[in-house]
């Protein structure tokens, strides 16, 4: 491969976007956890400590919600201008046989 070849793996892009995505709405659908344990822990101060941690995690996940966005934006970004750029050699000939 000499300095100017460049191959991109499509294949990857996409899977990864697509996982991205698939965690990103795992995250999104953990809210519904919350009620269910507090509600089976009955001590007030076992209550009130995973209480904390709900609050918490929700932080945290809100905060990992809006990086795994970025991340997966910047996949979709990066395939999508490989893509055209590919479709642009490819339509003017300069595109090398591999």
């Amino acid at each position: 491969m000499s300095g100017s070849d460049l191959v991109v793996d499509f294949q990857l892009l996409d899977k990864s976007a697509k996982q991205l995505n698939a965690i990103e709405k795992e995250f999104k659908n953990l809210d519904d956890w919350k009620d269910d344990v507090k509600t089976a822990v009955g001590a007030s101060d076992i209550k009130d400590a995973m209480g904390e941690f709900v609050d918490n995690w929700d932080k945290n996940r809100k905060r990992l919600l809006e990086d795994l966005e970025k991340v997966g934006k910047q996949v979709e970004g990066t395939r999508d201008a490989f893509q055209k750029l590919e479709d642009q050699l490819s339509k003017t000939g300069k595109k090398k046989d591999k």
